[in-house]
């Protein structure tokens, strides 16, 4: 269960710092909300298709939909209040952290590679919380 999480919060936790808010609200949406991926790709201008992988990704993370819901229901708040470190300028993103300009495909490989500590340290915390509140009676 704690692999689970931590992926799960690892995968968020990119998507929240490349400023990739579509995935995190498609995923929000669907597994909290309820919302279909069709609904969501159309109210955010995108293909279902990659709704569906945003998703299934956190699905497959999690091993279930049951455990998706749980874990992102909890961890949401706490993604949510991660400032983003890239930064879209023009067809490009900024990196925050080390001020290096990107296309926007090269952002997420670029901070798994480049700030792996900085990532690291966020998931950390995050998994630190949610695996207290899992364990707690009241979790």
């Amino acid at each position: 269960m704690e692999e689970a999480i931590t992926a799960i919060v690892r995968y968020l936790v990119i998507k929240k710092l490349i400023n990739d808010v579509v995935a995190l609200v498609a995923i929000k949406e669907y597994l909290i909300d309820g919302e279909s991926p069709s609904v969501i790709a159309f109210k955010y201008r995108t293909s279902k298709f990659k709704v569906r992988g945003h998703i299934q990704r956190v699905i497959d993370k999690a091993g279930n939909y049951r455990v998706a819901t749980k874990v992102v229901e909890i961890i949401y708040p706490y993604i949510a209040s991660i400032e983003p470190v890239m930064l879209r300028s023009g067809g490009r993103v900024v990196c925050m952290l080390c001020n290096t300009y990107l296309r926007i495909s090269d952002a997420e490989p670029h901070l798994r590679k480049k700030h792996k500590e900085y990532i690291n340290s966020i998931v950390r915390n995050i998994t630190n919380i949610v695996i207290s509140k899992v364990r707690s009676p009241q979790g």
